[in-house]
This record gives structure tokens, C-alpha cells and sequence, in this order.
């Protein structure tokens, strides 16, 4: 997935967010992923932007959320 790709998450498709609500729809601006420490195939941290920041571009500042994902929603919003 590129950097700047809109991903709108249903409440199941993610499990941790810092000051996210847990079982809401969370929309976030990818930035980067990164795999979890253990090598799960199953989640990945996705570091990005809310949709409402004022400077969703990498290059302009650090992303300001970070949230648990599950691959198969990735797959899912990447797929044609």
C-alpha cells in the first residue's frame, strides 16, 4: 500500500489505537506500516494521519496516530 492511501477501518479490523474508541470505525491516512515485535502475520502497526490533520504529508511532520491493524483488512482495502 502507498503512503497517503485513505483507509477506513471497521471497529474489527483494528484492536489498539492511542485515544481511539475501541469498537468504532477509525479512518487514518497510511503513512508506513510496521510489523509487531514477534513477526505476527496476522497484525501490523499502521502509522499515520487522521483525515482532519492539517498536514497529512510524511515529509511535513511525524505521523500523529498509530493503530493495531489486522492484514486481512489491509488486503481487503487493497484489493481492486
Amino acid at each position: 500500500m502507498a503512503a497517503g492511501t485513505l483507509l477506513r477501518l471497521e471497529s474489527g479490523d483494528w484492536s489498539y489505537g492511542r485515544d481511539l474508541t475501541p469498537g468504532t470505525p477509525v479512518a487514518v491516512i497510511l503513512a508506513s506500516v510496521r510489523d509487531l515485535p514477534n513477526r505476527s502475520d496476522e497484525w501490523v502497526w499502521v502509522l499515520g494521519h487522521r483525515p482532519e490533520c492539517e498536514y497529512p504529508h510524511v515529509d511535513l511532520h511525524p505521523p500523529c496516530m498509530e493503530v493495531r491493524v489486522n492484514v486481512a483488512a489491509l488486503h481487503r482495502q487493497s484489493a481492486p
